[in-house]
This record gives structure tokens, sequence and C-alpha cells, in this order.
């Protein structure tokens, strides 16, 4: 699969086409990941999961609260 990347900006033209205000550009899927890098290592994703459970649990009980002060 190839994909095609713009070094400048997308805009769409009056009848609706994107345009590239730059430089077009093909990849092919092989060329993505290796510009990715590697991906997430578990340690990371434990981290990240830990961090937006935390995020959750802050956020519901600051809902918690708000609905017991209402009262």
């Amino acid at each position: 699969m190839n994909f095609l990347a713009c070094d400048g900006a997308w805009a769409v033209n009056a009848d609706g086409a994107a345009i590239c205000t730059g430089t077009l550009h093909t990849y092919t899927s092989e060329e993505m990941q290796s510009q990715l890098g590697s991906a997430l290592t578990w340690e990371q994703v434990d981290e990240l999961r830990g961090e937006v459970l935390g995020l959750f649990c802050i956020a519901f009980g600051f809902l918690v609260l708000k609905r017991l002060l209402k009262q």
C-alpha cells in the first residue's frame, strides 16, 4: 500500500478536491513503519494505562463530590 504525503499544507479548492500547497511525496507501508520508529514497550503501555485509570478516577470522584454537595 502506498501513502501520499504533503510537505506543505492540505487545502480544498472550489470544486472540493484536496490540493497540496507544497510538494507531494509517496511512501510505501514499509517506509511508513520505519518513519514511525518503534511501538510502545509493555512498560510504557502499563504506565499509560495507570495514568489513564488515575485520570478517570479523579474525574469520577469529582462528579460524585459535585452531586453530593449539590444536595
